[in-house]
């Protein structure tokens, strides 16, 4: 078989997504539409020039004729786009073209611009298969009208590293830790405002934020005007296999959101035996489950983080009764996100394609 793939995403995040579909034996050749190459087997890469990537639209416009020639010329078995908007988008159109199948991956953002837009959901209708995050995406797109039969849930992008993200001895060192973009959706700056307002309180407490973005410059500002930078370090940028270093060092995950699916990053905490405290939104609550492995905040605000926080900070039953169920999370995650479960799923998807 051959898979035409467009898709944005880290580089981690996009050879996570693609290494089941690597492994597959049926699987020939995968052809990757992307901003910039991704080396791996079986994979051939197509990206826009240098010279074009001063202009967000003219890589864009590259990358839709890119994906059209492609499929022209190999003539897939199937397009895979990964991230609706644009991705999603641009292989429907392709796709009904050239009457070639497409299988459709939502994520994050993706699904309330697909409830505001009817043009949208008419092209996602067109899809063979659907890949949402979890029950909450399947349950809400399934009202629009779009057939049962057609989703599935998508764990390539979860089939983490599971020897790399593991509980060790580490010394915990700070008391929450964020990794991720910094960017305006993810909203960190609740979190140091949290921060700020729990030291008034509890003044040994340490947050570790790790990552990158837009925002990083407007972080560190903040942090410096609340005069809180002896006790939030901004780790930055790190190589995917030092993030287990990171977590292991820190006693309790936090996301502020505003809009989710399924977050890599919660499951690698949770793996590392991490509880998370988290907004409930997307489909974070089939894995984050309030009072077992998490606290689930229902409205995302100061108040809600600081109370949350606190509770965590002075309640050592609570704390260790989350770290008990975030280990036994770890062990279903063992089954249902390994690299041959996801490899099986594939399978199956692809002989219905190819059917």
């Amino acid at each position: 078989m051959k898979i035409v793939t467009i898709c944005g995403m880290s580089e981690d995040k996009v050879r996570a997504s693609l290494l089941p579909l690597v492994e597959l034996d049926p699987v020939e050749k995968i052809f990757l539409v992307r901003r910039s190459p991704v080396p791996m087997a079986k994979v051939k890469s197509y990206s826009p020039p240098k010279i074009l990537g001063w202009s967000l639209f003219l890589t864009e416009v590259y990358r839709f004729i890119a994906l059209f020639a492609v499929c022209v010329k190999e003539k897939p078995d199937c397009i895979y786009a990964i991230y609706f908007v644009p991705h999603g988008v641009y292989a429907a159109i392709i796709g009904r073209f050239l009457n070639i199948p497409v299988i459709q991956e939502l994520i994050g953002t993706d699904r309330p611009l697909v409830n505001k837009s009817k043009f949208y959901q008419s092209l996602l209708a067109q899809a063979e298969r659907i890949g949402v995050r979890g029950k909450s995406s399947k349950t809400n797109l399934s009202y629009l009208g779009l057939p049962d039969e057609k989703f599935f849930i998508s764990k390539a992008v979860n089939a983490i590293d599971f020897d790399l993200f593991q509980p060790d001895q580490t010394q915990k060192i700070f008391d929450f830790v964020y990794v991720g973009r910094l960017d305006q959706n993810k909203q960190v700056h609740l979190i140091v405002d949290a921060s700020y307002a729990l030291q008034q309180q509890y003044p040994d407490i340490k947050l570790l934020i790790v990552g990158d973005g837009p925002e990083s410059s407007n972080l560190t500002d903040k942090v410096a005007d609340y005069g809180i930078t002896e006790s939030v370090h901004f780790a930055g940028k790190q190589k995917y296999e030092d993030i287990p270093n990171f977590l292991n060092q820190s006693r309790v995950f936090i996301m502020a959101s505003a809009f989710e699916g399924l977050p890599v990053a919660m499951i690698e905490a949770l793996s590392c035996g991490l509880p998370v405290v988290m907004p409930d939104i997307g489909d974070i609550s089939d894995i984050a489950l309030d009072g077992y492995n998490a606290l689930l905040i229902d409205e995302v605000s100061l108040d809600s983080y600081v109370k949350a926080l606190s509770e965590l900070l002075t309640n050592q039953a609570l704390y260790r009764d989350l770290v008990k169920g975030a280990l036994k999370t770890r062990e279903k995650f063992l089954a249902e996100y390994s690299l041959e479960s996801v490899k099986r799923s594939w399978h199956e998807i692809l002989l219905e394609i190819k059917a």
